[in-house]
């Protein structure tokens, strides 16, 4: 239901662009792409996530006040995709504000890393609740810092979501194994009309709304299972993590600007500019879905051991601290 409910809302968001050009995305030099597009294509995963939920009844973990939460920051993050009036500020304060209505109403609170010194800090269900109202906040944040071309963040959601699905249906988690798979069927719908053709992007309402789902879903599932350690959530996302704190390290620190201040310096830029060579593709747009295969696969090398140790917290460590030195290398090695 909700892969059809997608493509439809996808394709009635392409057909109101193209007809009134509703949505259009904002060209600035950081675009890879020259035609107008619509960049409301979180409509259409949010929309089909959210309606499928509806339709079933018996599920108890997204309730009503769960679901308005997602609805109310949903809607602040489109109004910055309609308008592009919002400032980082307001909307760094709204992911921040409902990160932590989040945790409380699902009872989020990370208590246990297995880490002497941290576990005695989040001991204090004060500083359990803000590690994990800060853990989600970076996620949507890092999920929107690699929207930046065709299929990219959907690609990667899909992975994700799948490793989800698969880790509860082992560990007899119905309700999580469902939810992550009407999340998955959302973004296929999209992602059909997304890569590689780029007919229309997911926005900075739908990449936030996405990361911060998932990153629920993630947490829920290392809550409700023993064997699952909340490393495992770490090293799933740790691409769109690691991404933004190093995006604001270098900003800080090398490029001398404002950590919020958005650039084309992002590892999948250079790899656009400097590994994809766009003379190989008869149109642009295979260039720029290209380059978001280059990132899933370097992404893969975190999200499909993290699925394979998910039960071991010291090799699930140990895969965070190995991605992030590729990671660096790889951006220094370009730059």
């Amino acid at each position: 239901m909700s892969l059809f409910i997608s493509v439809l809302l996808t394709l009635f968001l392409i057909f109101i662009h193209q007809k009134y050009k509703f949505g259009a995305d904002f060209i600035s030099s950081r675009k890879v792409h020259n035609l107008s597009t619509s960049r409301l294509g979180g409509i259409a995963v949010a929309s089909s996530f959210l309606i499928s939920i509806f339709l079933e009844p018996k599920l108890i973990l997204f309730d009503v006040y769960t679901n308005l939460i997602l609805i109310f920051f949903f809607i602040f993050a489109l109004i910055e995709d309609i308008k592009g009036i919002l400032k980082p500020s307001y909307r760094l304060l709204a992911i921040i504000v409902c990160s932590f209505l989040l945790v409380l109403e699902l009872d989020l609170g990370i208590s246990n890393l297995g880490v002497p010194l941290l576990d005695l800090f989040l001991e204090n269900l004060i500083m359990s609740i803000l590690f994990s109202t800060i853990s989600l906040s970076l996620l949507a944040n890092g999920f929107n810092l690699i929207d930046g071309f065709n299929g990219l963040v959907a690609g990667f959601s899909i992975m994700v979501l799948s490793i989800l699905m698969m880790i509860a249906k082992e560990a007899s988690e119905p309700e999580i194994y469902f939810l992550s798979n009407i999340l998955l069927m959302s973004v296929l719908g999209f992602f059909v009309l997304n890569f590689p053709f780029g007919k229309i992007f997911l926005g900075d309402a739908g990449a936030y709304f996405l990361g911060l789902t998932a990153g629920v879903l993630a947490l829920l599932l290392a809550q409700r299972t023993e064997t699952i350690s909340y490393w495992f959530v770490l090293a799933l996302f740790i691409y769109p993590v690691y991404e933004l704190v190093f995006s604001m390290i270098r900003r800080k620190f090398n490029e001398k600007t404002k950590t919020s201040q958005a650039d084309d310096l992002h590892l999948h830029h250079l790899i656009y500019r400097k590994v994809v060579n766009c003379s190989y593709f008869p149109r642009k747009e295979f260039c720029n879905s290209a380059t978001s295969i280059i990132m899933i696969l370097l992404a893969s090398s975190s999200v499909l051991p993290a699925y394979i140790w998910a039960d071991s917290p010291v090799v699930l460590f140990s895969i965070c601290i190995i991605f992030m030195a590729i990671y660096t290398l790889v951006f220094l090695r370009l730059r």
